[in-house]
């Protein structure tokens, strides 16, 4: 059961995404439906650590496990639609995939493992040519300091 949860109009998920580097690209996904990019990961289950969260993300989405992992940014997002109010808590990991990978021989965009979802690699200085949600993520990105701990980010949005 994942931790996603809704009371009238207002939704609270749990959730647990990879940043996953290879050069100066980051690997971002989308939905077939849509045109806002975002960090790969997934809802965390109840009982399911949120590195555990990523382990099953990675292997049921790319069939690739996680080698070295590093919390790196724990977001409490806010987001107000029209209609209803999301609070979601997530938990960012900076990781790599083994280095033989076929993840990391495409260009273009490709399919995953996971039907409905389009991935791509995108060059860290383009990433403003995309809709990257959370917002933030673009910015963040660029500026990557790996020898700080984790970074606390609090992102309100209205869409």
């Amino acid at each position: 059961m994942m931790i996603s949860y809704e009371t009238g109009t207002n939704t609270f998920q749990f959730r647990a995404a990879c940043i996953i580097l290879h050069r100066d690209k980051v690997l971002m996904q989308r939905a077939e439906h849509n045109q806002l990019w975002f960090i790969p990961g997934g809802r965390v289950e109840f009982g399911e650590t949120a590195e555990e969260t990523i382990e099953r993300e990675m292997m049921e989405e790319y069939g690739a496990p996680i080698y070295d992992r590093k919390l790196f940014w724990v977001i409490e997002n806010f987001i107000d639609f029209p209609d209803r109010k999301v609070h979601e808590l997530g938990m960012f990991f900076l990781v790599n995939l083994p280095r033989d990978h076929s993840i990391y021989h495409h260009v273009e965009e490709f399919q995953g493992m996971e039907e409905g979802f389009v991935n791509r690699w995108i060059n860290i200085d383009e990433l403003d040519q995309y809709t990257v949600i959370p917002e933030f993520v673009a910015s963040e990105i660029r500026h990557l300091d790996h020898t700080t701990g984790v970074k606390h980010i609090k992102n309100r949005a209205v869409r």
